[in-house]
């Protein structure tokens, strides 16, 4: 991979698990234990280690369901911190969620044959917005109780 190529701005990877057409995608469950939440003390994290997914080379080819070839992610993200408390009650729709305006910050890396990619440290991260909470909705959502 030539240097020049990466400032250009040509897209050299789309890494994702893979899509089902008419479903969801670029999702995919995970084990409860790589998250955790702390709404008390306004912190949570996500972790996962080496998932095996999938590199399209770009997005165009993803969407298709093209050809792609086996690679593994990692990532840590970390939120903390109040900016902003958000309580919503929608009984109309009904949804209801507390909400908690963070901080975060993310290590992020990837890799292939051939091909490998680690960003910068999560202590080089900026936030442009980040948000913690918790929510109730459809069969959830008790419509009977104020919050």
């Amino acid at each position: 991979m030539d240097l020049l190529e990466i400032q250009s701005g040509s897209q050299l990877t789309s890494i994702d698990p893979g899509n089902v057409p008419d479903e969801v995608f670029w999702t995919i469950p995970i084990s409860p234990d790589r998250v955790q939440v702390d709404l008390d003390n306004a912190a949570a994290s996500y972790e996962i280690n080496d998932l095996q997914t999938l590199d399209f080379k770009d997005t165009e080819n993803d969407l298709k369901h093209g050809p792609s070839v086996p690679a593994t992610a990692s990532f840590r993200v970390e939120w903390s911190g109040i900016n902003k408390r958000v309580k919503i009650r929608d009984r109309v729709n009904g949804f209801a969620g507390q909400f908690i305006e963070a901080t975060a910050t993310i290590e992020w890396s990837a890799k292939e044959a051939g091909l490998s990619f680690v960003s910068e440290p999560a202590d080089t991260s900026h936030t442009e917005f980040a948000m913690i909470g918790h929510e109730r909705n459809g069969v959830f959502f008790p419509q009977g109780k104020a919050d």
